[in-house]
């Protein structure tokens, strides 16, 4: 059997069973994520500019060499991207990604809101009437919609509640939903704790990861049942809290040196209240 041969035989796949779980688990997680950022603005082309731009931003910190510049060629071959991708994501500010690739709804109400045709003066939309060859809300969308139908379109923006419907015609309106585009506050309080599980699972693979991450599920069969546990969770997890900081925060109180600790411990607890599948829905 020629040598080479047999190599190739004794090497593992490179895509086994195990990479395959990898990617369901990871499809998962993703899912989740749209699940949360599409109703707030996020579409999955701005979601790419961002990514690729934190996959560049990574590979980048690895590849830096020691004058500082960063060797383009090797951040090119660890993401994939040409060099001239990896060239003007470095040059160009990832702020700048909500201005871009807007969605057929939100390029229609800009219009509606800003083009002389479709708005009294800037930020004073006209009503329009769902039909017709001026000051209707079907040019509006063949004007700034691509080849999205206005059906589709108008019933988006109804299930958003940014239009109100008046004999045949519509009007634009303020709403909670477009209020909270591109709001990603929220994620703020859990990013920690995302973060933290992420490290934990990358750095302790298998069992190990287990040992870090622990999960208890109670069930609650009425909202009063649910009540009684959620406060019992508070306040047993608040008094766990406060006793791990007074226990051990006393032994630290007199550090041996004035430099700061080289580690740190990191306590998470999320407290979730989750509902059937079939209630699952955005808020």
């Amino acid at each position: 059997m020629p040598k080479d041969q047999s190599n190739r035989r004794k090497m593992p796949a490179l895509f086994g069973p195990s990479a395959t779980r990898g990617v369901e688990v990871l499809q998962e997680l993703l899912t989740e994520l749209a699940f949360v950022l599409l109703p707030r603005g996020m579409t999955p082309k701005r979601f790419n500019e961002m990514v690729r731009a934190a996959f560049v931003q990574v590979a980048a910190d690895i590849s830096r060499l020691r004058n500082g510049k960063v060797n383009q060629s090797r951040v090119a071959a660890q993401t994939g991207l040409s060099r001239a991708d990896v060239k003007k994501l470095l040059r160009h500010q990832v702020s700048s990604w909500t201005h871009r690739s807007q969605s057929p709804v939100e390029r229609v109400i800009e219009g509606w809101r800003t083009d002389p045709e479709f708005a009294a003066r800037p930020g004073k939309p006209r009503r329009l009437s769902v039909s017709g060859s001026r000051y209707s809300f079907t040019r509006l969308v063949r004007k700034y919609g691509g080849d999205v139908p206005a059906r589709a379109v108008l019933e988006e923006l109804r299930r958003i509640g940014a239009v109100v419907d008046a004999n045949g015609a519509v009007l634009l309106q303020a709403s909670p939903s477009i209020r909270r585009r591109y709001d990603f506050g929220f994620l703020s309080p859990v990013l920690p704790a995302l973060v933290d599980g992420l490290r934990i699972a990358s750095n302790k693979p298998g069992p190990k990861a287990a040992s870090s991450i622990h999960r208890l599920n109670l069930p609650a069969e009425t909202n009063v049942d649910l009540a009684i546990v959620r406060d019992r969770c508070i306040s047993t997890v608040q008094s766990m809290l406060d006793g791990l900081a007074h226990s051990l925060g006393t032994q630290a109180a007199a550090p041996r040196s004035r430099r700061p600790p080289n580690y740190s411990f990191s306590v998470t607890i999320l407290l979730a209240e989750n509902s059937s599948k079939k209630n699952h829905q955005p808020q």
